[in-house]
């Protein structure tokens, strides 16, 4: 049905139009119409009735009623003008950019202002000629929210030239908008048809991969560097005229994507840390699911408690995932079994035993005391132990993450932090006096330097640094607000996790459990009852029916005074005491080991250090003592300078009777 703007429209022309916001039926037409109360009059001509007013139909009727029109009144395209537009319509709408956006968005307005003029200037035709001439003179209507004539200036999207929008242009707006049937066709319709330029065109660039094969170094080689080794090979072999120039090497890698340009230059952790990475899910978790557990050396000094030199203590934090709250903490001065089972003590003797332990792969966290089938920690309790991909430490970001809170805010509360942003003058100045302070007190001296003497209190001791843990602990469990839980402290997250839990789903760890999990084992053969372990020998009267046989011996950390004694399948055999002959003094535990094996290894590198130092000076003295000798000694070594020896005295007489003949 052919639709015309009228003023007054009767029931059954108004059915016949198919409007989506009326019914198609005339009688229907009419109970709408006294219903809403439309302005109607008589039909004059034949037939009467009434006629109702196109002013007092519902807004959407007159809109619908208007784009009928409009269509109507639309000269007809040709095939190839429809196949434009249908290409125009295929587009990606992912391919527009901001500016492609709002020139679409003001041209739609456009054609939108035309609609209002057309009744008043009495076809579409003239209502275009007339918002042309306004948009020249700068004329269009400004209301309180839109200025149409910067809303033609986007629309025309240019800076420059005669202002205002021609007819023919502002006519295939009309067009382009009218045949569409979506906002998203319309959008794509009318946006500009710029595409954009991409990233980078490594095909207009033969030159490119000549210089990536330069640049790509793990040795880091700079931009500039490797563009000048760059240009005289590929000047050699192209001539210098094909060299690019060296902006434009520059301008090309920074439109590179930077995991891209880094290729071959970076591996493991750091290339991993430039891709896109796989965000784990805690939040289905609930208390005890899956702890996680790291350590981290401290960016400081303490006193260590022996010795008193300065040193660098680690600390080992164990975190429930699901609440984000710590735990179990331990300091020591390196990452051990002996540390991370500390943490591990002190994380479940408070909170209860863990379903997954989730860690790195360092010697402090997988090894045979956690890990031995049987006898290991996690075994005996039934703890999984996951360990994360070796190179990898995006896969622990919580705790690496609660790391960085924490360690620097410690480690800053003392003098002698030496991390980030530290004034790297005061740092060399109490590192050297603490250092020769802590020497001069072991040395046993009186008399201090001046710089001895300010570095006095710069040191802290082991247990200040232990109590400041401890209250930075207590700050980030009862204070800190992690946004990853919704933006509370992950005591209150740990606490609402609880109330929806049943009690019986925190399995508490025994007073048996506690006596012995964390005792490192060893596996012995008995001899007449006896055990020997690491240099300490055990006895007990239960051992004599295991004579000859292998047990497996679980030591104290802390105390070497007993061993409990097990089978090789966990049944409990005795506690075998030390030997009462042997002084406690001269008892070596388990830390003690360490220590000194610590030490040890310590000691072997400095005499491997000071090796490679008399290595270095040892051609010139041994030239020069080799010279004083050849000068000091005779030429000719005579019968009366040489001294013999002899074993027997035999031979001694066999000699004397040589000579006398």
């Amino acid at each position: 049905m052919s639709v015309e703007i009228k003023s007054y429209y009767t029931a059954k022309e108004i059915a016949d139009m198919r409007l989506k916001s009326l019914p198609t039926f005339h009688r229907n037409v009419r109970t709408t119409a006294e219903k809403e109360n439309w302005v109607s009059r008589k039909r004059s001509g034949r037939g009467g009735g009434l006629e109702y007013a196109f002013d007092s139909l519902p807004a959407d009727a007159q809109a619908e009623i208007k784009a009928k029109a409009y269509k109507a009144l639309m000269p007809k395209q040709s095939t190839k003008a429809q196949r434009d537009i249908a290409v125009i319509a295929n587009r990606s709408i992912d391919t527009l950019d901001s500016d492609q956006r709002a020139t679409a968005d003001a041209r739609l307005r456009m054609t939108l202002l035309v609609d209002q003029y057309e009744v008043s200037a009495g076809n579409r035709t003239a209502a275009i000629k007339l918002v042309s001439e306004m948009s020249r003179d700068l004329a269009l209507p400004v209301d309180e929210s839109t200025d149409y004539n910067t809303v033609c200036a986007t629309a025309l999207a240019k800076t420059r030239g005669k202002a205002g929008v021609g007819v023919r242009r502002l006519h295939q707006w009309c067009l382009d908008a009218a045949k569409c049937e979506t906002p998203t066709e319309r959008l794509l319709a009318l946006a500009p048809q710029k595409q954009g330029q991409p990233v980078i065109k490594p095909t207009r660039m033969e030159w490119l991969p000549d210089f990536m094969a330069v640049y790509r170094n793990t040795n880091g080689v700079g931009m500039a560097e490797a563009y000048r080794t760059f240009a005289l090979s590929y000047g050699a072999k192209h001539g210098a005229d094909a060299v690019p120039h060296y902006d434009a090497v520059r301008r090309a890698l920074d439109k590179m994507p930077k995991f891209i340009r880094e290729a071959g230059r970076l591996t493991g952790a750091k290339m991993k840390a430039l891709k896109t990475y796989q965000k784990r899910d805690w939040s289905t978790l609930v208390n005890n699911d899956v702890w996680t557990g790291d350590g981290h050396s401290l960016k400081m000094k303490v006193r260590h408690y022996e010795h008193g030199q300065p040193t660098t203590p680690e600390v080992t934090l164990i975190m429930d995932t699901a609440s984000r709250y710590i735990v179990g903490w331990s300091l020591a001065y390196s990452e051990s079994h002996i540390a991370v089972g500390d943490a591990l003590r002190h994380a479940m003797i408070n909170h209860g035993i863990p379903a997954i332990y989730y860690s790195d792969n360092g010697g402090g966290q997988k090894n045979k005391v956690f890990d031995t089938d049987l006898y290991g920690i996690f075994a005996r309790l039934g703890v999984h132990h996951e360990t994360g991909i070796p190179g990898n430490p995006q896969g622990r970001g919580i705790i690496e993450r609660v790391m960085k809170t924490l360690a620097h805010r410690i480690a800053r509360q003392f003098e002698t932090y030496h991390g980030p942003n530290v004034d790297s003058d005061t740092h060399r100045r109490i590192s050297t006096a603490t250092a020769s302070l802590a020497k001069a007190e072991a040395e046993g001296r009186e008399v201090l330097t001046p710089k001895q003497k300010w570095a006095k209190g710069k040191l802290p001791d082991w247990n200040q640094l232990l109590d400041v843990i401890e209250a930075a602990v207590h700050w980030y469990n009862t204070e800190h607000k992690h946004s990853a839980i919704g933006n509370v402290t992950p005591a209150a997250m740990r606490q609402h996790i609880m109330n929806q839990m049943d009690a019986a789903d925190i399995i508490p760890l025994t007073e048996v459990e506690a006596r012995d999990m964390f005792r490192p084992h060893a596996t012995r053969v008995v001899q007449r009852a006896w055990l020997t372990v690491y240099n300490n020998e055990y006895w007990h009267k239960a051992l004599e029916v295991w004579d000859g046989k292998s047990v497996v011996a679980y030591l104290d950390q802390h105390d070497a005074s007993s061993i409990i004694v097990r089978d090789e399948d966990g049944n409990y055999i005795c506690d075998a005491i030390l030997d009462g002959n042997k002084k406690a003094a001269f008892s070596e535990t388990v830390v003690e080991r360490s220590k000194r094996q610590r030490t040890e290894r310590r000691i072997k590198k400095l005499d491997e250090e000071r090796a490679k130092a008399e290595a270095e000076l040892r051609p010139t003295i041994e030239y020069e003592k080799a010279q004083t000798l050849h000068e000091l000694m005779p030429t000719t070594v005579t019968p009366e300078a040489k001294t013999e020896y002899f074993m027997f005295l035999t031979d001694a007489e066999d000699t004397n009777n040589k000579q006398a003949k």
